[in-house]
């Protein structure tokens, strides 16, 4: 296995927060349905706050010399198997992803499989996170994640009636 440079914490977040962006944004071009596309709208643009949130916390991280980089080769490791194996598995892409998804609730099932990821990954950050105000950052990301969980299994719901029925015990 090649050698590869420590990531900074908030790399994992970025990278996920941008493949989450790219689906979420295609996604909704790709069906029509009127509250499926709202929904991965939202969720697209609930990401894209997260990226700039991201993005400008990694910016403060070094212009403060505060030391971000995962240096325990386990810790590393996992985090990268997180966002691998998350919303796109190696060798996958947004593209390939959603040329397999041929239904609202086909899209739905992939959407909550990615923010299951998405909490796992900043459920790990914030435990690992040695700055008090990082960590609290990460716990309301994961708050805010948990929230699309929500959203997207009702969506699903009103999609699948066989999810619906594993679901809520009820039949439409």
């Amino acid at each position: 296995m090649a050698k590869r440079q420590p990531l900074n914490v908030f790399d994992f977040a970025i990278r996920a927060e941008k493949e989450g962006i790219e689906f979420y944004t295609k996604a909704a071009k790709k069906f029509a349905d009127y509250d499926m596309k709202n929904l991965f709208l939202k969720l697209a643009k609930e990401e894209a706050a997260h990226l700039k949130l991201f993005t400008e916390l990694k910016m403060k991280a070094d212009t403060l010399d505060i030391d971000q980089i995962l240096k325990d080769p386990d810790i590393d490791d996992y985090m990268e198997a997180i966002v691998q194996e998350g919303l796109f598995p190696k060798g996958d892409t947004v593209n390939k992803r959603l040329e397999r998804v041929d239904s609202p609730a086909a899209a739905a099932a992939v959407a909550m499989a990615a923010e299951k990821s998405a909490i796992l990954l900043y459920t790990e950050l914030a435990r690992i996170s040695r700055e008090r105000d990082q960590k609290k950052l990460f716990e309301k990301i994961v708050k805010e994640e948990k929230s699309h969980v929500v959203m997207v299994r009702n969506l699903r719901a009103d999609h699948d009636p066989a999810y619906a029925a594993l679901a809520f015990g009820r039949f439409f």
